[in-house]
């Protein structure tokens, strides 16, 4: 039978870090999802790389009719909250949806906010009508509310992430609009121009055509200026000696 009442050395405090139970399972590795499971009762954002298993009987599979049969049986204990690998703070597409909505409601815009995460990246695509105002003059206005909410995602977490903001997929489509600019002044450069500077951009933006042009046969990228005037300036590549 397992236990399904998770031990709580302080309970009266609301201090869990020395929360433990024990469960059955027909595997030890069902035995470790039913053990989560209950410890969750408890803490709700606990994940399994917080916890410390301990086989305490690998089961037996029975003899005749399944005389004798035991599943197996795990211990698990919850490691102290600084050990943990942000097991105690809500999930970061929930935190950075609420927070877009939060920001752009103030601005008296009505969308909608889709968010998704993974291991390497937090993504939100706002949605709604006239997003203009919240996109700003060559996205400046997105990249500043992306940099924001990449401070309030991140917060207090050992495992930051990437945070990515688009609306209305800018995003995607300037990117297409940088690498077809990357590939007209890549060509005027290779036809014997000297070189050619861009308009100043932000620096993702440089990113995407230093990207796209890296592995050019005939020309090479680099960034010159300050912020907020740095550009990218295309040449002919140097030839190797």
């Amino acid at each position: 039978m397992d236990q399904t009442n998770p031990s709580l050395s302080n309970d009266e405090q609301g201090d869990d870090s020395d929360l433990a139970t024990v469960a059955t399972g027909a595997t030890i590795e069902e035995a470790k999802l039913k053990a989560i499971d209950q410890l969750r009762k408890i803490a709700a954002y606990v994940n399994e790389a917080d916890v410390d298993f301990r086989v305490v009987d690998e089961g037996v599979k029975g003899g005749f009719l399944g005389m004798g049969k035991r599943q197996p049986r795990v211990e698990a204990h919850l490691r102290p909250t600084g050990e943990r690998v942000d097991g105690d703070l809500p999930a970061a597409a929930g935190v950075l949806a609420s927070f877009l909505e939060d920001v752009v409601g103030l601005m008296g815009l009505e969308v909608g906010v889709e968010s998704s995460e993974n291991a390497d990246v937090v993504s939100a695509d706002i949605t709604g009508d006239d997003l203009g105002i919240l996109i700003g003059r060559h996205g400046q206005t997105l990249d500043a509310l992306q940099y924001l909410s990449a401070i309030v995602v991140n917060h207090g977490r050992q495992n930051r992430r990437q945070v990515r903001v688009d609306a209305e997929g800018y995003r995607r489509r300037r990117e297409g609009s940088l690498k077809a600019l990357a590939d007209r002044t890549a060509q005027k450069v290779a036809r014997g121009a000297a070189q050619v500077t861009l308009q100043p951009m932000t620096a993702p933006e440089r990113k995407i055509i230093h990207m796209h042009l890296k592995d050019h046969a005939r020309v090479q990228t680099a960034s010159e200026g300050q912020e907020p005037y740095r550009a990218v300036v295309v040449s002919p590549r140097q030839s190797q000696s």
